[in-house]
């Protein structure tokens, strides 16, 4: 259950003076401000209570679940106050507690469940502490009659329940018991919540029935009276007075919490000691009794001081004077007989709760599961729904702290994820029984004013483990609507739901016997219960499937509404009040909040700059791109957005550096330096960003101004790669503005595979949900990706969109108010499920530009984004001096190796139309002539620019194949070489170029047999040589080739792999300069697309047109 912040402050007086000095000191703890007299009369007397309540087996200080210390408090910390509490006053003190001891980590669950032959660790602990008394807590139950039979055997205190019966009316648990401390007999009297008839129905039904805890109070209370009490303490498993979770008409039961009707209602307490709402409250009022509530699992010791009197020998006690006080555990010393008592348990638990049960890519979260449909929540239900073989499936999210994070998914993970002992269940609903469940669903939401966007977003009273989501069917939950009316367009297999139609519906027994109080489940017939833990089948299914993916389980079947409301109930997840780290300051959202905020945010967004710090001209001449015109067109696109109605951020999309002899022969620092100048604010992670090895790019990441983010980049060890970020929050006049960066997962496809050893690149929509939940929490107003990873859309960038940026929309659960993204090098300006996501081609040749209309809570405002990607053209001469500057000094410290001649070409040869073109073909014949091969292939992504007519200098055949990539010589069998050719033109058309081979291939035939006709030597297979299957040929292949890249790979196949010393670019300087000069076009096709029948396709294997963009290798 929840926690909540005590309603009034504790009463600081006696003890809780020393409480508040015990916060910044060790133990002891003194009782009392005064000094306690040397010699107390023998007619007064101070007794002092200790209390804890719902440790809920946090004995030591270990999180089983994160596998890791935690001194936020255990009960062997508890031992050390209580140890103090002795010393200060020998034989008066009594030490109880409230119940809900058995449950709560992987330590209790293996004595229950496994350990079962062996002491119970629980009763163990409080034994070395030496326990009065204890209440019986509902959690108690969660394992059965036979743990609580088995733990009252092993305490040496007694479990009291006073309401708790068999049904032939004999007691269950003992009424209450009598100390004696001091000459003074202090009787306790003990009760549960009757909550426990619902919660764990099965366990108690036909063998305990649970009562109202008041009136049974009462007669406990005369009765201990009766046995010689002195004075008479209650000590209760429930809460104050906080409305109950159950339907009490609809299940004839009495109030869960009742403390402060006990407190008022059973005459002559001196104190309740009560639990159950994981509070913590400690008062001292006069004329009432003290109140006791200790913080949950340990973290805190509740203490009341009770000063007795009497009129002479004989005389009846009385409460002469009260004080009360908690004192905090954490980072106080763990008592050695407690953890004596444990080691074996929690040595046990330890093992049991790392045990890897499968591994998983992705990191899953549930911090904003009841915001967004989450995997991690789709993971639990599907397993519900799978195992029963229900229609649909329910389930709450019931710690936003849970998840389970990239990597081995251990025990400990899924028991933080589910950590109830529930059983699974089916059970027949009509369609209205169905939507009265989501409408009861949704009253843990507060109706949505927009007019007051910062207004309370949860129902008080309504924890969230009641907030029900169903799998199965599809639904919105319209905020703005009262409650009771919320559910819209409730539908099942695309079908409309009727109050008459029928459903089975799976969920857990709490909420099938009524749980939470959803009552329209009373009657409903049930149709599967096994008795399976779900905690058990959601093990089950991580060790079946052995790798977890979101894919398998993950489906968007509900949303809340309106558009406003979702941001509303987002920032209602976290305290408004949080301290926030954003850009290595640490400012309090509040503070941000109280600022003027903009009314519009203007995203401006470049991406695949790829080192050109100078203009390049188009197939007309014009110039295009560059860092001069870049900048001046960022400059009037910022000169466009005054503030403060309107602020901007700059995003880049990835592949930055590498393409130029200015930057590359730099390693990228002078794009560093006019990113700066540029004011850029977050960078995604290229592919091309690995292409100068890790260490340079952490150098760089290092030097660079801005983070370069790639959320779903991790090492081996689930680490972040080093020098990079997951993401960034950026404040800008009172807006807060999120960012997620994610990288291609294609990445080790397109880049060397020595540069991403021992990397992971996972599904980007994961990534993004897990980062954007957290930066909505500290305080994010608007949430933006920037992602290395494309589409190609129409003409105008606009319609028929395709691509992996497309699907990672189409797949992120968590909302995403603008996409800024990179990698196919095209012209994107599209919405995708009405999310704008922009692309601006590459080089520096195009801006984009989006603005998101804000509300007055600094929210994006559906409906009312504009976007545009802005041409950059010229020579930018209005740009600032300091970059004009910087292209200057860059370009002159290359400019010699730069204009160096190597050749003359005829006519201009470029990339495209299509796949297949003259400048592969001429590129392919260098590395053949270079390697002295039979055969030679190039990938089309290596191919980086056009080869303009004229004299072709270093640098311009630089920027052709800029990568330097090195050669080999592969041999392989004519068989094989055979069957590597074929890989070519597996795909729906070859990304490769050959040289010294020709073949004819057929796309309406099956892979790994299309090729109709090939032959070695000539331009066409009519002309060549035959390949022989036994034969050796040589093949001269880069390294991102020979590696794996783009999935041609032949070193698998290969007898033997050369390394020949030799970069692509001298290879191809070296071939130019021996051919006859003016250099003309190699222009036969060579791989050539034919029809069946064997006729040549129109147009062979030229396809396409060079609006679609640049290849993105």
């Amino acid at each position: 259950m929840s926690s909540a912040p005590s309603r009034r402050p504790p009463v600081l007086a006696g003890v809780a003076v020393a409480a508040a000095l015990a916060a910044f000191a060790p133990p002891p703890v003194p009782s009392a401000a005064r000094p306690t007299p040397a010699a107390p009369s023998p007619d007064t007397l101070t007794l002092v209570l200790a209390a804890t309540t719902d440790v809920h087996g946090h004995l030591r200080a270990w999180d089983y679940f994160a596998g890791r210390a935690d001194d936020g408090g255990s009960l062997a910390g508890a031992a050390t106050v209580v140890d103090s509490l002795r010393r200060a006053h020998p034989g008066r003190v009594v030490l109880v507690d409230a119940g809900d001891m058995l449950q709560g980590t992987p330590l209790t669950d293996v004595a229950a469940r496994r350990d079962t032959a062996r002491p119970h660790p629980v009763p163990a602990a409080m034994n070395a502490l030496g326990y009065d008394a204890a209440a019986v807590g509902n959690h108690e139950f969660n394992y059965g009659l036979g743990l609580v039979e088995r733990v009252r055997r092993q305490a040496r205190f007694p479990l009291l329940a006073a309401n708790a019966r068999t049904p032939d009316g004999r007691r269950a648990f003992p009424a209450f018991t009598v100390v004696a401390r001091g000459g003074v007999r202090v009787g306790i009297v003990g009760a549960t919540t009757p909550g426990a008839m619902v919660w764990d129905r099965d366990h108690l039904r036909g063998r305990v029935v649970i009562g109202d805890a008041v009136p049974a109070l009462r007669v406990a209370a005369d009765s201990a009276r009766a046995a010689g009490a002195d004075v008479v303490v209650a000590v209760l498993h429930s809460g104050l007075d906080e409305r109950s979770t159950y339907d009490t008409a609809g299940t004839g039961l009495a109030s869960e919490n009742v403390a402060g009707r006990v407190a008022r209602e059973v005459p002559g307490l001196a104190a309740v000691v009560y639990g159950h709402s994981h509070r913590q409250r400690a008062t001292a009022d006069d004329g009432a009794p003290v109140l006791l509530q200790a913080k949950n699992w340990a973290a805190s010791v509740a203490v009341g001081e009770l000063r007795l009197a009497r009129d002479g020998a004989g005389a009846p006690w009385r409460v002469a004077g009260r004080s009360a006080a908690l004192v905090p555990v954490r980072g106080r010393p763990e008592a050695p007989a407690v953890l004596a008592a444990t080691e074996g348990a929690h040595r046990r638990a330890v093992a049991y709760a790392a045990g890897a049960l499968g591994t998983t890519p992705a990191p899953w979260r549930a911090d904003s599961a009841r915001v967004a449909d989450a995997a991690v929540t789709d993971l639990v239900l599907e397993v519900m729904r799978r195992r029963s073989g229900a229609e649909l499936a329910a389930t709450a999210a019931f710690s936003l702290d849970a998840g389970l994070d990239a990597g081995p998914v251990t025990v400990a993970e899924l028991a933080r994820l589910y950590p109830y002992e529930n059983t699974l269940r089916a059970v027949r609903v009509s369609g209205a029984q169905l939507r009265a469940f989501l409408e009861h669903s949704a009253r843990y939401y507060q109706t949505y004013d927009p007019a007051a966007p910062r207004g309370p977003v949860t129902t008080p009273g309504v924890p969230g483990y009641n907030f029900d989501v169903l799998a199965g069917a599809d639904y919105t939950l319209d905020l703005s609507r009262p409650a009771g009316q919320r559910v819209a367009g409730l539908a099942v297999r695309g079908r409309p739901v009727a109050d008459a139609d029928s459903f089975t519906l799976a969920l857990n027994n709490y909420r099938q016997t009524g749980g939470g109080g959803f009552a329209m489940l009373a009657g409903a017939p049930v149709v599967y219960d096994r008795g399976e833990q779900i905690r058990d089948l959601l093990m089950d299914e991580v060790r079946a499937r052995g790798t977890l993916r979101p894919a398998y389980y993950h489906t968007v079947n509900w949303r809340l509404a309106p558009a406003g409301a979702v941001a509303w109930a987002y920032a209602g997840m976290r305290p408004q009040q949080a301290v926030e780290r954003a850009g290595g300051e640490v400012v309090r959202a509040a503070a941000a909040g109280a600022l003027a905020r903009p009314r519009r945010l203007r995203v401006l967004a470049v991406n695949d700059f790829h080192g050109a710090l100078e203009p390049r001209p188009d197939a007309s001449g014009a110039l295009r791109g560059g860092a001069a015109p870049l900048a001046a067109a960022v400059a009037r696109a910022r000169a466009e957005c005054p503030a403060p109605a309107c602020v901007s951020v700059l995003l880049d999309g990835g592949d930055e550096f590498q393409g130029t002899p200015a930057s590359n022969l730099a390693h990228g620092r002078p794009v560093v330096e006019f990113y700066r100048l540029l004011g850029v604010d977050a960078a995604a992670l290229g592919n091309h960003e690995f292409d100068f090895g890790r260490d340079t790019l952490r150098a760089r990441a290092r030097q660079a101004p801005y983070r370069v983010l790639a959320a779903n980049v991790r090492t081996r060890g689930g680490a972040l790669l080093p020098g990079t970020a997951a993401d960034t929050l950026i404040r800008r006049g009172g807006l807060r503005i999120g960012v997620v960066g994610l990288a291609t997962p294609e990445t080790p496809n397109t880049t060397r595979a020595v540069n991403v050893t021992g990397l992971t690149f996972g599904p980007m929509a994961a990534a993004f949900d897990a980062r954007a939940r957290r930066l909505r929490a500290r305080g994010a107003d608007v949430v933006l990706a920037v992602a290395h990873s494309g589409a190609f859309c129409d003409r105008g960038g606009r319609a028929d969109c395709r691509g992996e940026i497309v699907d990672f929309v189409n797949a992120a659960a968590e909302p995403v108010d603008a996409v800024v993204s990179g990698h196919t090098h095209s012209l994107v300006d599209a919405r995708v499920r009405g999310v704008p996501v922009v692309q601006a081609r590459s080089s520096g040749r195009a801006l984009g530009v989006v603005d998101l209309v804000l509300d007055a809570g600094g929210r994006p405002i559906p409906d009312s984004t504009r976007s545009e990607v802005r041409e950059v053209s010229g020579a930018g001469d209005d740009a600032p001096e300091a970059v004009r500057a910087l292209v200057r000094r860059a370009t002159a410290a290359v400019a010699d190796r730069v204009a160096r001649p190597v050749a003359e070409v005829a006519d201009a040869m470029r990339r495209g139309p299509g796949e297949q073109y003259a400048l592969g073909n001429l590129l392919a014949d260098a590395q053949r002539w270079a390697g002295r091969g039979d055969v030679a292939v190039i990938n089309n992504g290596g191919i980086r620019a056009d080869l303009r007519a004229g004299p072709a200098t270093y640098g311009t055949l630089f920027e052709v194949q800029p990568f330097a990539n090195v050669l080999f010589r592969v041999t392989a069998r004519g068989r094989d070489l055979r069957a590597y050719l074929e890989q070519l033109v597996a795909r729906d058309r070859p990304r490769a170029h050959v040289s010294g081979v020709a073949l004819d291939y057929d796309l309406s035939r099956p892979a790994g047999r299309r090729i109709t006709r090939v032959a070695l030597g000539g331009g066409v297979p009519a002309d060549g040589a035959p390949i022989v299957d036994d034969r050796l040929y040589t093949v001269i292949l880069n390294d991102f080739l020979v590696t794996g890249g783009d999935g041609l790979g032949l070193a698998g196949r290969a007898a033997s792999v050369t390394p020949l010393n030799i970069v692509d670019l001298d290879a191809l300087m070296g071939y130019l300069r021996q051919l006859p000069q003016p250099v003309r076009a190699p222009a036969a096709v060579r791989l050539r697309e034919v029809r069946a029948g064997g006729g040549a396709a129109p147009g062979d294997s030229v396809r396409g047109d060079s609006t679609r963009g640049d290849s993105t290798r």
